[in-house]
């Protein structure tokens, strides 16, 4: 166990469970190191390796990390409570980042998700759901879920199948999230740190996301003169096979270079507003990566499915 001696104010917090969910977190933190802390949570240390700014709590019997009931994670964490306190009770939103299967992060992640919820945070979990093969890791998959839904704010699901599908056009291993985790992270906390040209506040965030019914994240790239293809391209590979034509409520968070204007913003939040149900309630935020020019890419998180 380790408590890192660099921590911020604690409002934002990321999570990772897990060995892939260790592994998503780092990466996502690497990019938000002064405006987040960061910790892991495993059975297998190794999860922890080359990464000191962590805060890390080991549970559980060394290297023990398939095949575990989500009881028995959800024990092994909460002999912790006193330390996972600590950071819970300071954080107001908390980026849980998992995957689930008969691992570490089916039991856990839901114990961690209920006591920051309890602590009066912000509770946002992204979940990977197992690859369409894994049968007995499907079934383990569909009892955690609910569990962790009832759990968080909001649950975005991520299907690693269509995860690793899409990684490999962009050549980020899908082990990292492809890209698109850190993405997702970085643009609620860069919003929540106001870093970008369009912020969101805490409360925009709980209006979108606590919602009845499930949330999922779409993901849309290109050049920022041509919104509705960035639509369309977000919209026809989803990261998780849903019905997203009735979404209650979307969250969009839009990056794009210096040379991507505030009418272009716009632009592209009216493509994807249009695009949804008449009653679907948008709220978006935006910022610049100076490493983008005029392209574009689009987080959109939909929820009351």
């Amino acid at each position: 166990m380790r408590i890192s001696e660099k921590m911020h104010d604690g409002a934002l917090l990321i999570v990772g469970v897990g060995g892939i969910g260790c592994r998503w977190a780092k990466v996502a933190h690497s990019e938000m190191e002064s405006y987040a802390d960061l910790l892991l949570v495993d059975s297998d240390s190794s999860s922890f390796d080359e990464y000191p700014n962590a805060s890390t709590i080991h549970i559980g019997p060394e290297g023990v990390n398939q095949g575990i009931m989500p009881e028995l994670s959800s024990s092994w964490a909460s002999e912790y409570a006193h330390v996972f306190s600590k950071m819970l009770d300071r954080a107001e939103l908390v980026l849980i980042s998992t995957v689930l299967g008969g691992g570490v992060g089916g039991g856990a992640s839901v114990w961690i998700a209920e006591q920051a919820r309890s602590a009066g945070a912000l509770v946002v979990t992204i979940a990977g759901l197992p690859f369409e093969d894994q049968v007995s890791r499907m079934r383990w998959a569909r009892l955690s879920r609910p569990r962790l839904e009832s759990a968080s704010h909001a649950t975005i699901g991520i299907s690693l199948s269509s995860l690793a599908q899409r990684s490999v056009k962009r050549g980020i291993p899908w082990q990292d999230g492809g890209g698109w985790i850190s993405s997702l992270v970085t643009g609620l906390i860069r919003t929540q740190a106001r870093m970008g040209v369009i912020n969101l506040d805490l409360m925009d965030l709980r209006t979108i996301l606590a919602q009845a019914g499930r949330s999922t994240v779409l993901v849309g790239e290109g050049m920022a003169v041509d919104a509705n293809r960035i639509f369309r391209s977000a919209f026809d590979a989803p990261l998780e096979r849903i019905d997203i034509a009735n979404a209650a409520a979307c969250l969009l968070h839009i990056e794009g270079g210096n040379a991507v204007s505030l009418g272009d913003f716009d632009q592209i939040a009216e493509a994807f507003t249009k695009g949804l149900h008449d009653n679907c309630n948008v709220i978006y935020g935006a910022s610049i990566d100076k490493e983008m020019s005029g392209e574009v890419r689009v987080i959109a998180v939909l929820s009351g499915l």
